[in-house]
Order: structure tokens, then C-alpha cells, then sequence
């Protein structure tokens, strides 16, 4: 069975930041009631909307996904939305490698035939590798290649 999941650094970089930005807006907006101003405004507006997006991520994109048995489990906690597709089912799959200074950048890209799609990154989540040496393994055909 092949477990992946967002790492541990990750939830606690988005967690961090999250905070990070919901504390300077609630101290921001403590100011903005005492004396307003357009420039108060304009950064709260900032503040809360990098707090809505990282809250966003945290939440409703937090996913972990489970194969085994040529079964692909994929399990969103937050939105209480579980799936379970077969390998069969599978309709393409793709992995896009980006170069960057330093390191490889690696997101795999699994679309099923009748519900949507799954997105991983070898940064974000936990096995991929595993992940990708067994798609790779089950379903060679149905690699897009760029």
C-alpha cells in the first residue's frame, strides 16, 4: 500500500503563514478602527485576502491519496469527499518536470475517466516517487507526453 499525503513541513509552512497573516490582520484592523485610512485599508484588504487563499490550500486542498490493489483511494478530509477509482479507469497521466536552480520541481497528474483529476508534487507530498514508479508500472499507455 502506497500512502501519500502533504509532508509535515508543509502543513506547518502553511500553518505558520496562515497565522502569520490572520494576526497582522486582526492587529491591522485594531488600527484601521482607531484611525482610518486608505493606505490601512488597502494592506488589510491585502492581508486578509493572503489569508483567505492559505487558508484555502490548508484546508480544501489537503488530500491524501492511498493505492493498493490496483485501486486508487483518494481522500479529501476537509471537504468530506472520498473516491475510489480502479487503475482501469485511469485515463491519462502526465508528469511535468520543471528545472529550477537547484532542484526538480515534479508534479504528477492522474485524470480519470469519469471523475476529475488528482494533482501531486514531489516538494508537497510524501511517496511520490512510489507513486510514480507504480502508475508508471500499471499504466505505461496512458502517459501524455509533452
Amino acid at each position: 500500500m502506497i500512502i501519500s499525503r502533504p509532508k509535515r513541513q508543509t502543513i506547518f509552512a502553511l500553518i505558520t503563514s496562515t497565522l502569520i497573516c490572520g494576526m497582522g490582520s486582526v492587529y491591522l484592523m485594531r488600527h484601521v478602527l482607531e484611525e482610518p485610512a486608505t493606505w490601512k485599508y488597502i494592506v488589510l484588504g491585502v492581508l486578509l485576502l493572503g489569508t483567505s487563499v492559505l487558508l484555502y490550500k490548508l484546508l480544501f486542498n489537503y488530500k491524501a491519496l492511498k493505492i493498493s490493489h490496483d485501486q486508487v483511494h483518494v481522500y479529501y478530509p476537509f471537504r468530506f469527499y472520498k473516491s475510489v477509482q480502479g487503475i482501469k479507469e485511469l485515463g491519462a497521466w502526465q508528469e511535468v518536470i520543471i528545472e529550477t536552480n537547484k532542484t526538480q520541481f515534479k508534479e504528477l497528474k492522474l485524470v480519470f475517466k469519469n471523475k476529475g483529476f488528482v494533482k501531486i508534487t514531489n516538494q508537497e507530498n510524501s511517496d511520490y516517487d512510489k507513486v510514480f514508479k507504480y502508475i508508471k508500472k500499471k499504466a505505461p499507455k496512458l502517459e501524455v507526453k509533452e
